[in-house]
């Protein structure tokens, strides 16, 4: 049916003169309080998102003389050095994904698929890699793993008492390319498994029970519905784990020492980080940054058009009861040893770090003692309150702001409003060494406009909009659950825009916003790649003196503040946790 079969005419409004003429404002728009939130949310996309990365791209093509040069991209793509560094991080972030992916997978399927025991022990276990940052992870292999660690030093007495020539043969040295892609498999796999739980929770049972129904088995059941139906959920977390893994700095600064696939070259982070800190080289450094971004953008682009061309719809709103289906048991006990090592494996790494803060000598002399941790306290207690502070007020406002950006978008969106949430959700797609380097160029008084540098305010804002696309999104979905005929009743009733988001839809997105906070919190406490080229003598972190400690290879030390920021950041999400009253939920959302 057409508009004019309708009683209507498309083009009436360019007709029929409705009041000055003049651009036409977006109906969005025409309520002050909405355009100044929509003013606010540009103005900070356009000051810390597009700026800073403008200023890196600009000085990753800028001479000494002013003009601009393509010579450090030639210098990178020509030189065996930098090709090795690119090689290692394609290569070790894909291995490390494909093997977040099995154990993410198999994890989820066992908590979801089966009925198998300890299945509550395994969920919150799982969850753990989360709150701990990626090179507290390989901290912990080293105390493990090392060359005086606890399980090498073992095989080396069994070793010895089975009369072997060399009883070293037996040890297992965490250093190189296989102790990065354990670390990163650790630390990132548990976003894998959120997202096959969710995805398979999701699923309609009765796809998989007409299937048998109609003869198939469980392996041709498996191979030729359920697996299909998490494609969409394998290619999203495959995505955001390489993403991950391609910019980790962690890991491989602890665990690399020059031992990776193509020796003597690091990867694509740490090659950055040494270029600006190391050599004073800000031009290399921000082409290795320009050149880490192009993957994790493509990767980002792709995925967002891929899910959205595609429909995997599994969930019809019929109501469905979901019953366990029947598992081989030589599937399901696999799983469960599967899921049992590696708990008890990852349990060990939070416990050897415990043991190293109140041990006099790790590998040495297994005395205890409280002496690292008074060091620690009393070294780093500034470190411990500007992280704290910081983490805590940026969390606060990366929850809010991205839940406001959310509400607007969904709610009071306009022509155009697109590009500004494509734009806003950039900084979950650039690796956090580009985004604390572009901070570090713009506002560190390279082209002296704003300048920040020394300032608790540049790390602020950092964390700030670093997890506010975090909130972003949790918010945006979140508010499609909500019936706009709720607000549209206080509309009704004369509450005002501000009002009503306020006092009605405000309140019913408690549990996003709370979640939004721990995970932005978490990952502000555990962050290290971007805040590295920020911080000052004034404003230290818990993170970088925790990592200058392992650097340092003062063991004991670092153990003791992985220790106070293990404590500290637990006792945050409990106290999340209890005020919100619905458990780890929004961590399971996140």
């Amino acid at each position: 049916m057409t508009d004019h079969a309708r009683g209507t005419d498309t083009n009436a409004g360019s007709r029929t003169p409705r009041g000055p003429v003049g651009p036409r404002v977006p109906r969005a728009l025409r309520e002050p309080a909405v355009a100044i939130a929509y003013g606010l949310v540009l103005l900070t996309v356009a000051l810390l998102v597009i700026y800073p990365t403008y200023t890196i791209l600009i000085e990753s093509v800028r001479d000494p003389e002013g003009g601009l040069t393509l010579s450090r991209y030639v210098r990178f793509f020509t030189s065996t050095y930098f090709l090795h560094t690119l090689y290692n991080t394609l290569l070790i972030s894909g291995i490390a994904t494909a093997l977040s992916m099995v154990l993410g997978f198999g994890f989820a399927y066992a908590i979801t698929r089966t009925d198998l025991p300890l299945k509550g022990f395994f969920t919150a276990v799982v969850l753990v890699p989360m709150l701990l940052p990626a090179f507290l992870i390989a901290f912990a292999l080293i105390l493990l793993l090392g060359r005086n660690g606890v399980m090498n030093r073992f095989m080396y007495g069994v070793g010895e008492w089975l009369g072997l020539a060399d009883p070293y043969v037996l040890q297992w040295v965490i250093f190189g390319s296989h102790g990065v892609i354990l670390a990163q498999t650790l630390t990132f796999f548990p976003l894998a498994f959120l997202v096959f739980s969710a995805a398979l929770s999701s699923i309609d049972p009765r796809l998989e029970e007409a299937a048998e129904d109609l003869g198939a088995g469980y392996w041709y059941t498996l191979r030729r519905v359920t697996l299909p139906l998490l494609a969409p959920a394998a290619f999203s977390s495959a995505l955001l784990v390489f993403m991950f893994n391609a910019s980790a700095f962690g890991a491989p600064a602890v665990l690399g020492g020059g031992r990776l696939f193509f020796p003597g070259a690091s990867m694509l982070a740490p090659e950055a980080i040494i270029q600006i800190l190391g050599l004073y080289d800000w031009g290399m450094g921000t082409t290795i940054a320009v050149i880490l971004v192009v993957p994790s953008l493509l990767i980002y682009v792709g995925g967002e058009y891929y899910l959205k061309k595609r429909s995997y719809v599994t969930v019809t709103g019929t109501p469905t009861a979901f019953r366990l289906g029947t598992v081989p048991s030589a599937v399901k006990w696999t799983l469960f040893g599967l899921c049992l090592l590696v708990s008890l494996f990852i349990l060990s790494i939070v416990l050897v770090v415990v043991a190293g803060a109140f041990t006099r000598t790790w590998g040495v002399n297994y005395d205890l003692t409280w002496r690292h941790m008074a060091t620690a306290l009393q070294a780093s207690r500034s470190s411990i309150i500007n992280s704290l502070v910081l983490s805590g007020g940026g969390a606060i406002a990366a929850a809010l702001f991205g839940t406001l950006a959310a509400y607007l978008f969904t709610r009071r969106s306009f022509r155009g409003v697109r590009v500004l949430d494509f734009t806003a959700m950039l900084p979950y797609a650039l690796p956090g060494v580009v985004m604390g380097l572009g901070f570090a160029v713009a506002f560190g008084g390279r082209f002296e406009w704003i300048v920040l540098t020394g300032t608790g305010a540049i790390i602020f804002l950092n964390h700030f909009i670093r997890r506010m696309p975090f909130g972003l999104r949790s918010g945006g979905s979140a508010l499609k659950q909500i019936d706009p005929v709720i607000e549209e009743a206080a509309a009704d009733l004369g509450a005002r825009p501000v009002y009503s988001f306020l006092r009605v839809t405000f309140p019913l997105l408690r549990a996003t916003i709370m979640g939004a906070f721990v995970f932005g919190f978490i990952n502000m406490m555990t962050d290290i790649t971007a805040v590295i080229f920020l911080v000052s003598p004034r404003w230290r972190l818990l993170s970088i003196d925790l990592f200058n400690a392992i650097d340092a290879g003062r063991l004991g030390v670092a153990a003791a503040l992985s220790v106070i920021m293990i404590v500290s950041t637990f006792a945050v999400l409990l106290i999340v946790w209890r005020a919100s009253g619905r458990g780890l939920d929004f961590l399971r959302r996140g």
